[in-house]
């Protein structure tokens, strides 16, 4: 029978020498397969390190897909454009004793330039709508209290804390409301959306109607109001400024306050921050902001001269606060990935070499020989006793092979 040999590629001398140089190559010194030692033990060490470095890869890589937000802050370049207002409130007042109204510091009215729908209701809530309310309320004042630990968080396009806007159709009932006898409608409820330039304003809810009286003086009639019929108890379902953001908690959010007289007024304080959110392919531009909240009282005829009501008094700030999206490099996610693995397995075959070495170590210890010599002499004693009684027959002169039969 006749052999060939098989077609085999010669490649020139010089690439088959590169060739070699490269197939021998191995960075990390090696024993031969014959002198290794396998073990159950270092089989399941190695099936450990497997999942767990499997675990660390799949959180590795959603922790990559997941973006980061950095913040930075610059002074705000516009001064042109003009803040967006939504507000969803309900005042213990009829419709037709109250208004809403904004003013500037320059005078101008901003009723025109916005669109806000009045709806009488009922102000009480049942036990399911106070349930729902309460519920917020709470989720709300969670999720400020964790806002160092979630504020990566608050910028996400997708719904994540379950946060969105508390709405007012979540705690009435349209149905219910028709079927009530008007005169049982002791509310307004106020929802829309306000346009106010970058300056310092004032938004309120007082008794009447606003009118632009002689040399444009702004003014408030309530010609068939009287005290009686006005009571400012308030429940904000949502005040925020700028784009709705999903995730975003803002401080006047499921907030109630109860009057107590027909003479109260509600003043809240609220320092606006401009925010532009830079997304990977989109910017949204929306406010951040701070709210305090201070209470008064006429209770005296002399002090009678102050007007119940709801006032906003809200101003900007200078500085921007910028908020960018990124991501790690695809090169430094492959190398972190790589870094991860290698390192895994570097790490447990140094402790497993260390506990390993320890008897060793301390056998060569003084105390370690000394305990030797006695397990030696204690088996060669044995050893000799069992061959005095004819039960086993070795040279005691030689020495103990710990692998032989006898």
């Amino acid at each position: 029978m006749e052999v060939r040999r098989r077609n085999v590629v010669r490649h020139p001398p010089e690439y088959q020498k590169s060739l070699d140089i490269l197939q021998n190559l191995d960075v990390f010194t090696k024993l031969p397969e014959e002198c290794e030692k396998s073990t159950s033990g270092g089989g399941l060490i190695t099936i450990v390190t497997l999942i767990i470095a499997c675990i660390l890869v799949i959180f590795e890589v959603k922790n990559y897909l997941q973006p980061r937000y950095v913040y930075s802050y610059e002074v705000d370049p516009d001064f042109t454009s003009e803040i967006r207002i939504n507000i969803d409130l309900t005042v213990a007042t009829k419709c037709q004793h109250t208004s809403l109204d904004v003013l500037d510091t320059t005078g101008s009215s901003m009723e025109s330039k916005g669109q806000v729908h009045y709806r009488d209701t009922i102000f009480e809530l049942n036990k399911v709508q106070r349930r729902r309310f309460e519920r917020r309320r709470r989720v709300v004042q969670v999720l400020r209290s964790q806002y160092h630990t979630l504020h990566d968080l608050l910028w996400k396009r997708e719904n994540l804390l379950f946060s969105s806007h508390l709405d007012s159709t979540d705690l009435e009932s349209l149905p219910e409301l028709q079927a009530i006898n008007p005169d049982h409608l002791n509310a307004c409820h106020m929802k829309g959306t306000l346009y106010v330039r970058k300056v310092a304003g004032n938004m309120h809810i007082i008794p009447g109607r606003p009118i632009t009286g002689l040399g444009g003086t702004h003014i408030h009639i309530a010609p068939f109001t009287s005290v009686s019929e006005v009571n400012f108890s308030h429940r904000i379902n949502h005040l925020s400024f700028g784009e709705l953001m999903p995730n975003r908690v803002d401080p006047l959010e499921a907030v109630e306050q109860i009057s107590l007289t027909n003479w109260d007024s509600f003043h809240y304080k609220v320092d606006i921050v401009p925010t532009r959110v830079a997304y990977m392919f989109s910017t949204s531009d929306t406010y951040q902001y701070a709210a305090t909240i201070k209470n008064r009282t006429a209770n005296s005829s002399s002090n009678r001269r102050n007007i119940p009501g709801i006032f906003f008094s809200y101003d900007t700030f200078p500085l921007l606060v910028k908020v960018t999206e990124t991501r790690d490099l695809l090169g430094t996610f492959l190398a972190r990935l790589a870094a991860l693995a290698g390192g895994l397995f570097a790490t447990v075959g140094l402790i497993r070499q260390a506990l390993c070495g320890i008897p060793e170590i301390l056998l060569n210890t003084r105390s370690g020989r000394r305990l030797k010599t006695s397990w030696m002499r204690y088996r060669r004693t044995l050893s000799e006793k069992l061959a005095t009684d004819g039960q086993l027959t070795v040279n005691s002169d030689a020495p103990l092979n710990p692998d032989s039969d006898t």
